[in-house]
């Protein structure tokens, strides 16, 4: 699948889960909602890290940035 079809899947999980009155507790949102990691995915394969680095600095420090990709 796409990434986009990936995120309209996933609204569409999201509204049946809400439609159907689901509990949290047994949501796919519980497995994940002490998590502080994302899932970014998508980009070019021609992209370099300085690339991705100008890309995510709009959002988050540098260092983060930096500490991220050297682990």
């Amino acid at each position: 699948f796409s990434p986009l079809t990936k995120v309209k899947l996933i609204n569409e999980l999201n509204e049946r889960e809400a439609s159907l009155g689901v509990n949290e507790s047994v949501s796919w949102h519980s497995e994940y909602k002490d998590s502080a990691w994302i899932f970014v995915g998508g980009f070019p394969y021609e992209l370099t890290e300085g690339d991705l680095i100008c890309v995510f600095s709009q959002y988050v420090s540098h260092h983060f940035l930096t500490t991220l990709l050297t682990e």
